[in-house]
């Protein structure tokens, strides 16, 4: 490989056309010259593989280094700094001043050009000299930067650069950094065989059994008995992997909604020794056919007044008349009624639907006013089965005192829950909303990927939306799978939230509901949480709240 290290004169502008690119890409990005390097760090333990191949390649080349003014890092496949090994007091001096700590992130969006980012964007070796860096911050060195590519998966492990005090690159570096790159990668190689030993094992195990579905899922690994091979879409796979993922993860048995619409009961279990490696057994759940006819007249035991409470887009007013279809009802919903200037006569509503026979829904319950709401709930307690209220408001949480008398006082009430807090069904209800705008589409597992790292506040009406749009891009292209590109632009890449590990996941949205719940005051939130604000706005920059 040739690597070019020549310095040319760029003082205004770079010359290689790689550094050019480079630095167009980082000013997109919103990076200026005189930015400070970022302070923030993050968690790195699902580094700890690529450390662990990595210390002792790095210990031999610290004995061949010493006093050589150089210093070693490593980053990982999002730039996130691993570890490094200074050899030198000026170098290690330097790398104090611009952060480089573990944790600390150096993609080409965060700090620009440097042979630890632009490795990532380019997927190969390059030399940077002081002055094509990016910042003006890191034109004091000159660097060296290899990519680090798993042997058995082909995915990208980290970089290793390596950097010195100068204004040009030792053209040493080039097969020095190579070196360690090849033996780091020898190293993840045998972790690799060794892992996989260990999932075929634990498969082999478990495969036996011909009544349950069995998975066993390791980092580059993935297998499965027949009854799994037939239940499991790619999509279900990439969920099994979510949950392999979690650092935390221990022998549980959860419930999942695949793809297909079939629910399971899922028993997961860690393969030991392997990181991010899971056995699964997945048992479908049966539910008993229907053999009840209804007729037009309302059961018995209907309830008299249901209370259905729940963010907008959750399906709300759909659930509402569903709980009512017996017979045609009186429907008023509040916004429209005060955005044409009218006040909605809650007795007048009431009466008509007793007299009539027909049940009363009063969708947007919380806007109206207290004497309203007063009257409302009045009428819920006096309420019959043959006439039965049906209010519909948003989250029972966020309720004023009045609106919260007023559900207390309906015999029923069903909370609907947020769409992100539903991604075990995401994917399934995501392929059922898409058939039913065109039956002959479906999603790749890259779109659904993207579907499920979004936060949908508009929840099930946001999610139609997109996905409508979708189908519509995907017919234009004469096309019958959905792809990332067929998305509208701002759900088409993953977000931060898209690779946190379980616990972090789980984090993020504890989160996000003290928000909810404090109207997004962090203040409220952070004592909610049990933690400081200044905790709280760490936590929300690590976890891309």
């Amino acid at each position: 490989m040739t690597i070019d290290t020549s310095l040319s004169d760029i003082d205004r502008a770079p010359q290689r056309s790689v550094i050019a690119q480079s630095w167009r890409r980082s000013a997109l990005a919103g990076v200026s010259p005189d930015d400070p390097t970022p302070s923030t760090l993050v968690d790195i333990a699902s580094a700890d593989p690529l450390l662990d191949a990595a210390r002792p390649v790095l210990d031999d080349a610290a004995a061949r280094l010493a006093d050589t003014h150089t210093s070693l890092l490593l980053v990982d496949h999002e730039c996130r700094m691993v570890t490094r090994v200074a050899f030198g007091s000026t170098v290690e001096r330097r790398l104090d001043e611009l952060g480089a700590s573990p944790g600390a992130a150096f993609g080409e969006d965060v700090v620009g050009t440097t042979a630890l980012g632009t490795p990532v964007e380019t997927r190969g070796g390059i030399a940077i000299n002081g002055s094509e860096h990016y910042l003006e911050q890191f034109k004091s060195l000159s660097c060296f930067g290899q990519p680090i590519v798993h042997p058995a998966t082909r995915r990208l492990a980290g970089i290793l650069c390596m950097t010195e005090v100068s204004d040009q690159v030792n053209p040493l570096a080039v097969p020095f950094v190579n070196g360690i790159v090849a033996d780091i990668a020898d190293r993840l190689l045998d972790r690799s065989r060794a892992h996989q030993r260990r999932v075929l094992d634990a498969f082999q195990r478990a495969a036996p059994r011909r009544d349950i579905a069995v998975a066993a899922l390791g980092d580059d690994l993935q297998l499965t008995n027949a009854l799994a091979a037939e239940l499991l879409s790619t999509t279900d796979i990439g969920t099994l992997r979510m949950v392999a993922a979690d650092p935390g993860l221990r022998e549980s048995t959860l419930p999942l909604t695949l793809v297909s619409g079939v629910d399971v009961d899922m028993r997961v279990e860690p393969v030991a020794g392997v990181r991010g490696a899971a056995l699964f057994w997945l048992r479908p759940i049966e539910t008993p056919s229907p053999t009840t006819t209804f007729t037009a007249a309302p059961p018995a035991t209907a309830p008299a007044s249901i209370a259905i409470t729940g963010e907008p887009g959750t399906g709300r007013s759909t659930r509402a008349r569903a709980a009512v279809d017996h017979a045609e009802p009186v429907v008023v919903d509040v916004a429209d009624e005060l955005i044409a200037g009218t006040v909605p006569d809650i007795p007048a509503l009431v009466s008509q639907g007793r007299r009539e026979h027909r049940p009363t829904i009063v969708d947007g319950a919380d806007l109206l006013d207290e004497k309203s709401l007063t009257l409302l709930g009045r009428a819920a307690t006096q309420a019959t089965s043959g006439a039965p209220i049906v209010v519909v408001t948003g989250p029972r949480e966020q309720a004023g005192s009045t609106l919260a008398a007023l559900l207390a006082r309906c015999a029923t009430r069903v909370d609907l829950v947020p769409l992100r807090h539903r991604t075990s069904e995401l994917a399934a209800l995501a392929a059922t909303t898409l058939t039913d705008f065109d039956a002959d589409l479906a999603l790749s597992g890259q779109a659904t990927d993207a579907l499920m790292c979004q936060d949908w506040p508009g929840n099930l009406t946001e999610l139609g939306s997109v996905l409508r749009r979708a189908a519509d891009a995907c017919r234009a292209r004469a096309a019958r799978v959905v792809e990332p590109g067929d998305l509208p632009e701002g759900y088409r890449t993953t977000s931060r939230a898209a690779h946190l590990s379980g616990r972090e996941q789980a984090e993020r949205t504890a989160i996000v509901d003290a928000l909810d719940r404090a109207g997004g005051n962090k203040v409220h939130a952070a004592r909610e949480l049990g933690i400081s604000r200044t905790t709280l706005y760490a936590r929300m920059r690590a976890l891309g709240v």
